[in-house]
C-alpha cells in the first residue's frame, strides 16, 4: 500500500515536524495551501510526537486523490508513512510538477499546413504565405526559416510573441512560445520575361509540402509549374485560376505566357502501305498481308478494310488489337484497345479458294487518303506460276520487293508487283505438274556380325543407321528359317510386326530436322536354323535380309568355326556371291562417317544370349538343353557391298572343310 502511494500520489505541501503553530506554505503557482487543522486531519500528524513520527492517511482519501477504486481494500483502511518517506514523496511531487525527467520533443516544431496564394501579372507577382505550426520546444527561442531573402516583404500577420527576422539568407520566425501558432506574410517576387514568356522561382526553406493557389489577371494564359503533383485550372470572371500541390522542398517555380488560340480539332487522316505474300498451294491461295497505317491529327481506334470476294479471314494481329470481325458486306472491322496515333501495323492472314480463274486477293483499306503496296507470290506445290494481264499495277523484279515480304516465307519469291491507285487486277496462271516419288528413307550403313555354328545354325546381329523423313516402318524380308529374337530402335526395345506378304515391319520415328536429317540406330538379333545339320565338309550360303530402302554401305563380320579350313579368295574353292571379300571396310560413304562396330567385343555377349535362349526353349518343351560350343574365337572374314538398292538380295557362299561334329 505504501509503495502504491509513493508512485501515484502527487501533493504539493510543506510542513515542519516540530512546529506547534500552523506553518506558512511557500508561495508559487500550482501549490496547494492547507490550514494546519486540515493537514493534521488528512495526515494524522501528531505535533507532540518526536522521533519516528508516522504520517497516517485514510485510504478513502487516497482513492479520492488518485481517482481510483480498489475493491480488495476494506473500508477504514489507512496508509502509514514514516516522516522521511513522506518528505521524500513531497520532494518527488515538486520535481514532477516542475517537469523534470520528461522526454524531450523529437523536433523543435512541426508544420501542419502551408499555402501560397498569389496574383500574377505580366511583370509582377504578389503572394501571401500562410503557415500553421505547432511549436514543440519547451524552453528557449525557436528559429523557423519561412522565405528566401530575394523576395520583398510587404505585410505580415503574426501572433503575440512571434517575430519576423531577416538573416543572411532567409526570413525567419523567432519565438519563445510553445504550442500551435498561425502566421501570414505578404511579399512580392521578381518576374523575369524573355521572348514572351514570364517566369519566377521562390525557394522554400521551410522544406514542407504546400498548396499553391494562383490567379492570373488575364484568361488566356498557359502556365507550367515544375514539380507540381496535381494542377487544376478554371476561369472565373475573366481570370485564370490554377490550384496545384507541391511536394516538400520543391519551391514555387512557374513559367507562364499568353495562350495560343486553340484551333478546332481536325479529323484523323490515314495513309496506308500494304505488303502482301500469296502462297499458291494445290487447292487455295494462302495469303498474309501487312498493313502499315500512318495516322495524322487525331487518334483512331477502329479500322475498316475491304475483303476480296471468295477470301476468308483467318486471323488479325497487331499492337493493341482487341477484336475483329467481318460483316455481311465483306468489311473487316478491327477494334483497338486504345487510340492509335502515328504508326499502327496490322497483320491479316486469309485464304482464297478461287482456283478456276485465280486472281491475287489483296485486302484494301477504307477511309485512307492514299494507299500503295507490294505483292509477292511463291509456290507451295509443284505448280508453275505466271502473271496474266495485269491492270492498274506494275510487275517488278522480286529483288525489288521489301524484305518484310521475303521474311514471311522460306520459299523463293517467283512473282512481284507494285500498285498505287484505287483499282488493280493481278491475275495468275497456274500450271500443275505431276509429282515424282522421292527418297524418304535411307540406311547410311548396315553392320552385320554373324557367328556360324558347325551344325549349320547361325546367330546374327545387325545395326542399321537410318535416316527417315516420312516412312512409318522399316520393311524387311528375312532369310528362310530366321527367327527374330530382339529388336531395338534408338536404344528402346520394340516389337516387330508382319504384313499379309510376310514382311517384317519395324516401326521407326522421323529423324531430327536439325541441319540435315540425323540418323538413329535400328538393331535386330536373329537366328537361322537349317533344315538339316551341316556336313563336316561342304559349302554354306549366307543370305541377308532384303530391305525396301537403299543401303549405302553394307558390312558383314563373319565368324566361322576355328577348327575348319577355308580358302581365302574368291572363286570355286573360296567365297562367291554378290558381296565383296575385303581386308578392311571402307571408311566413309557420301561424306558420312561409317558406324563403327566392334564385332569381337560383342562375341561373348552374343554367345551367352544364344545359349540362354536355347536353354529357355528346351525347358519350355520339357527337354534338356543341348550344349553348343559357339565359335567365340572363330575365324573372321569381312565382306561388304557399296549401295544396295531396295529389293536387292545380298548373299555369299563359302567352302569349308573339317568342321567335325557337334557335341
Amino acid at each position: 500500500m505504501k509503495n502504491l502511494l509513493c508512485v501515484a500520489l502527487v501533493l504539493v505541501l510543506a510542513a515542519s515536524a516540530g512546529l506547534a503553530e500552523p506553518p506558512t506554505i511557500g508561495e508559487g503557482k500550482g501549490q496547494v495551501v492547507l490550514s494546519w487543522d486540515e493537514f493534521v486531519t488528512i495526515t494524522g500528524y501528531d505535533p507532540a510526537a518526536k522521533g519516528g513520527q508516522v504520517i497516517t492517511v485514510p485510504w478513502a482519501e487516497v482513492e479520492a486523490m488518485l481517482g481510483v477504486k480498489v475493491e480488495t481494500v476494506g473500508e477504514g483502511s489507512t496508509v502509514d508513512l514514516p516522516w522521511k518517506e513522506f518528505k521524500a514523496l513531497l520532494e518527488w511531487s515538486l520535481k514532477k510538477k516542475d517537469g523534470e525527467g520528461s522526454t524531450p520533443a523529437p523536433a523543435d516544431y512541426v508544420v501542419t499546413s502551408s499555402q501560397f496564394t498569389g496574383t500574377l501579372g505580366e511583370d509582377s507577382a504578389q503572394f501571401k504565405r500562410t503557415i500553421k505550426l505547432n511549436i514543440l520546444k519547451a524552453e528557449g527561442w525557436t528559429r523557423i526559416n519561412i522565405l528566401p531573402r530575394n523576395v520583398a516583404i510587404m505585410d505580415k500577420d503574426l501572433p503575440d510573441g512571434v517575430y519576423l527576422n531577416s538573416s543572411k539568407s532567409h526570413y525567419e520566425l523567432l519565438t519563445e512560445k510553445t504550442g500551435p501558432i498561425e502566421v501570414s506574410v505578404t511579399f512580392s517576387a521578381k518576374v523575369t520575361t524573355s521572348r514572351g514568356q514570364s517566369s519566377l522561382n521562390i525557394a522554400d526553406p521551410l522544406n514542407t509540402s504546400s498548396l499553391v493557389d494562383l490567379t492570373f489577371e488575364k484568361s488566356d494564359v498557359d502556365m507550367t509549374m515544375s514539380n507540381a503533383q496535381t494542377v487544376a485550372e478554371k476561369t472565373v470572371d475573366g481570370k485564370t485560376h490554377y490550384v496545384a500541390a507541391l511536394p516538400a522542398g520543391a519551391g514555387v517555380a512557374i513559367s507562364y505566357q499568353r495562350a495560343i488560340e486553340k484551333v478546332q480539332a481536325a479529323k484523323a487522316k490515314l495513309y496506308a502501305e500494304t505488303r502482301t505474300l500469296v502462297a499458291v498451294s494445290d487447292s487455295a491461295l494462302l495469303c498474309q498481308e501487312l498493313i502499315n497505317y500512318r495516322i495524322l491529327h487525331a487518334g483512331v481506334r477502329t479500322f475498316e478494310l475491304t475483303v476480296p470476294e471468295a477470301a476468308s479471314v483467318l486471323a488479325v494481329s497487331g499492337s493493341h488489337v482487341e477484336d475483329w470481325r467481318v460483316n455481311d458486306k465483306s468489311v473487316l472491322q478491327v477494334q483497338l484497345s486504345r487510340e492509335a496515333t502515328g504508326s499502327q501495323v496490322l497483320q491479316v492472314s486469309y485464304e482464297s479458294t478461287n482456283m478456276d480463274k485465280p486472281v491475287v486477293p489483296v485486302i484494301r483499306t477504307r477511309g485512307t487518303i492514299r494507299e500503295k503496296g507490294y505483292v509477292g507470290a511463291v509456290a507451295l506445290a509443284n505448280v508453275e506460276l505466271g502473271a496474266g494481264k495485269v491492270t492498274g499495277a506494275t510487275p517488278i523484279d522480286v529483288r525489288q520487293l521489301p524484305t518484310s515480304i521475303s521474311s514471311l516465307t522460306n520459299q523463293p519469291l517467283l512473282l512481284g508487283f507494285r500498285y498505287v491507285g484505287e483499282t488493280f487486277t493481278l491475275p495468275l496462271t497456274i500450271k500443275k505438274h505431276a509429282e515424282l516419288p522421292v527418297l524418304t528413307t535411307v540406311i547410311d550403313s548396315a553392320v552385320y556380325t554373324g557367328m556360324q555354328l558347325n551344325d549349320g545354325r547361325r546367330m546374327t546381329r545387325v545395326s542399321f543407321a537410318v535416316r527417315n523423313n516420312r516412312s512409318q516402318f522399316l520393311r524387311l524380308t528375312m532369310p528362310a528359317g530366321a527367327d527374330i529374337w530382339s529388336a531395338m530402335v534408338s536404344g528402346k526395345t520394340v516389337t516387330p510386326a508382319t504384313d499379309e506378304q510376310g514382311h517384317v515391319l519395324v516401326r521407326i520415328p522421323s529423324s531430327s530436322q536439325a541441319q540435315d536429317l540425323s540418323s538413329f540406330p535400328v538393331v535386330l538379333v536373329y537366328v537361322e536354323t537349317p533344315a538339316k545339320p551341316a556336313p563336316a565338309t561342304g559349302s554354306i550360303k549366307v543370305a541377308l535380309p532384303t530391305i525396301d530402302v537403299p543401303q549405302l554401305h553394307v558390312m558383314y563380320n563373319y565368324y566361322l568355326p576355328a577348327e575348319g579350313d577355308y580358302t581365302v579368295g574368291w572363286g570355286r574353292m573360296g567365297f562367291s556371291g554378290n558381296m565383296e571379300l575385303v581386308k578392311d571396310f571402307a571408311k566413309a560413304v557420301a561424306g558420312r562417317a561409317v558406324q563403327q562396330v566392334d564385332a569381337q567385343a560383342n562375341n561373348a555377349e552374343m554367345a551367352e544370349q544364344f545359349q540362354a535362349q536355347q536353354g529357355q526353349a528346351a525347358r519350355a518343351e520339357g527337354s534338356t538343353p543341348i550344349r553348343v560350343k559357339l565359335p567365340v574365337k572363330g575365324t573372321r572374314f569381312r565382306l561388304q557391298r557399296i549401295l544396295a538398292l531396295p529389293g536387292d538380295t545380298l548373299s555369299f557362299q563359302v567352302q569349308y572343310r573339317n568342321w567335325g561334329k557337334t557335341e
